[in-house]
Order: C-alpha cells, then structure tokens, then sequence
C-alpha cells in the first residue's frame, strides 16, 4: 500500500509530490502524459500544455503575491538540482489608466512583502518600451528579475524529475474513480489497475468535478479561455527581445512575449478572461473545447487589441489561437483542504494564475496531508 497518492501531475500535482517525496517514502503521483495528437485523443486534457506563463509578485492580493514570492525564491534550486530550467526573468509591466486602481493595488501589497517596483509614467513606458503605443494618461508597475515567465511544461518536467530523484513513483495513466476500500483509498485507474493508499490528494484542475473526483461539491466554476498566438518571424524579434509580460488593467489582458514552442517557431501571445467566457460542468464538453479552438470573437477581439497596442504586429501574417480553462473558486484563492475525514484531500482552483505560486501550493497541500 502507498502512503500518500497525488491525482493529477500538473503544476499543483508535481509540486506536491516533489515535496512529499522530499519528506517521506510511499508516496505515487497518478497523471497521463501529455497527448501527441489532441484531436484522437479520448483522455482528459491538461492546461499545462504551454510555453509560457507570467509570474510574478506583484498582486492585488496578498496570499497570491506571498505564494508567488516563496516558490520564485526557489525557481533557481529547483532549475540547478533538476538540470532543467523554465524560468525566464523577462520581467513584468502593468500598464494602467486613472479608471483603474489595479497598479496602486499590486504595488501596495508589493511593499507589504518586500519586492522592488517602479511606477513609471507615459513617457517613461515609451521610452523603455518603444514598440508599445499607449495613452498619454498611461501609468506603468515594473518588477525585474523576480518576474517574467515560465514554461509549464518544463516546470512539470523538473519538479517531477527530482520527485522521482527522491523516490516517488509517476504512473502514466488516467484516475477513473476514487472510493474507500475499508481502511485505505483505492484508486481505480482507465487502465483496470487499483491502487491502493492510506491519502488521496486530488490536483486535478477543471477536471476535478467534471470527472467526480471530489466527494463534495467544491463549488467551483470551470471558464473556457481562448488564447491568441501570434508568429514572431526575425525581424520582429529583434524589435520586440526586450518585451516583459505585460497586464493591462483596464482590459484585463495578459500578454506574454515571444517564446519559442515545440515548433521551433517563436510565438507572442494573449489573453484576456472575463465572465463572459463560456462555463463547462461535463468532462465531454471540456474535452471538445481543448480539441477546438477556442472562440473565433474573442480571436477577433484580441488580434485587434494586441495590435493596437504593439503596432508591428499588424505585419504579422501567421496567427492562431488555442485553448485551456481556469479553475475559479469561490474566495478567489486555492482550495487545499481535506473532503473526506483526512483521507481525501484536494488542492484545486488555479484562479487563472496558480501557475507563478503553484510550487509554494503544492508545499502547503504537502504539509496538510503529511504535517
């Protein structure tokens, strides 16, 4: 029997594990590997499978800007003893109007927990940034190296390689369903195989009630995001080589610059989340959005955007867009609780940016399920 079973290895999943298996034996994560082909696929999907997340301290939150600021602060140990690097400190511009606070706000609890900023006007963003065109009454938050991005995949990689390193077992496989087996959890897989464990920690994201995972209702809401993509050729690039990730208040756009993909082409890319965005409650319904591409308005909308915004771009021909989901819950934060009189525990609700904190989450659902 193991000790402790992880359901899911995605930035939560991993990073859990990493941790447990860094402070006990017995412990397994149980996650498929990504798919080669997404349209053949039957399995679950994962919002991990990307180049490029912001991160990043600064937040108007102060449990997200503390989370984030604990797991940057071991980015470089986890890159150095895995020999794999996904952290690129391209820093982080939020670009602001009088009509939003959002800067103000980032910048407060920026302070609160000890990361350098800089606010810089209109003239000093374009003299900085000249590839962007923003208003005169524009305000800008800077943060360097603590911020910029990282490559999810290649943060899974990591965290699941010195995991592994410490002794943990990864199974490449699907959980179909989790239930008590008298003293222990058993864990039934896609494949026919049950596991068995003394706790379950369920890191499964969107997926998580779509596909029963929790014995409670965690309330949670499920949003479907379309990204844009847009091909960064060379002579852009050079242009554009200085670019950090960028947040527009008002919009709520997240932007990230050009980072290479599996392609061996570079992309920049946005987004931009609001309540609009379509709700998914069925594992069927979330499994055809990752295999479609996402909204063709939104598509629309953020193509202009990011266009007026960075000028160049309107000379980029090669555009496309691409799919994942946001895990909302409740309070805003992560749920890292127990569901099921210690046995069950969940560490789920990504809030659309678990992924610059997700190893500090990972640590604290490692504490409550093995104090």
């Amino acid at each position: 029997m193991h000790k402790i079973i992880i359901v899911g290895c995605g930035l939560f999943g991993s990073a859990a594990t990493r941790h447990l298996s860094e402070r006990t034996d017995g412990v397994v994560c149980i996650g498929p590997k990504e798919p080669e082909n997404r349209q053949h696929h039957k399995g679950v999907f994962g919002s991990h499978y990307d180049e490029g997340r912001m991160t990043r301290v600064v937040d108007p939150i102060t449990e997200w800007a503390v989370s984030a600021k604990k797991s940057i602060e071991r980015y470089s140990d986890i890159e150095n003893r895995s020999g794999i690097k996904f952290f690129n400190p391209s820093g982080y511009l939020g670009i602001g109007e009088p009509s939003s606070d959002y800067n103000a706000r980032c910048a407060a609890v920026g302070a609160t927990v000890g990361v350098k900023t800089a606010k810089l006007t209109a003239t000093d963003i374009r003299s900085r940034f000249p590839f962007l065109s923003i208003s005169d009454n524009a305000d800008g938050l800077l943060e360097t190296k603590t911020a910029g991005h990282i490559s999810p995949r290649a943060m899974i990689k990591a965290q699941s390689k010195l995991a592994e390193n410490a002794g943990a077992e990864l199974v490449s496989d699907e959980v179909a369903k989790i239930y008590k087996g008298g003293s222990s959890i058993e864990i039934e897989l896609v494949s026919g195989k049950i596991l068995k464990g003394e706790k379950v920690l369920v890191a499964t994201g969107g997926f998580t009630s779509a596909c029963g995972l929790s014995p409670v209702n965690l309330n949670l809401r499920v949003f479907g995001r379309t990204v844009v993509l847009a091909k960064i050729e060379d002579s852009m690039a050079k242009e554009l080589s200085k670019m950090p990730t960028i947040i527009h208040a008002v919009s709520g756009a997240y932007i990230l610059p050009p980072i290479e993909y599996p392609d061996g082409n570079k992309y920049l890319k946005i987004g931009i989340g609001t309540d609009a965005d379509a709700t998914f409650e069925k594992e069927e319904d979330l499994k055809a959005w990752f295999k479609g591409k996402g909204s063709t308005e939104n598509r629309s909308e953020f193509t202009e955007f990011i266009r007026q915004l960075i000028p160049s771009l309107n000379h980029c021909k090669d555009w496309h867009s691409d799919t994942c989901v946001v895990t909302q819950t409740q309070n805003g934060l992560p749920i890292i609780e127990y569901v099921d009189e210690e046995k069950i525990a969940v560490a789920v609700g990504g809030n659309g940016k678990g992924a610059k904190g997700a190893d500090e989450w990972g640590k604290i659902a490692a504490s409550l399920i093995n104090p």
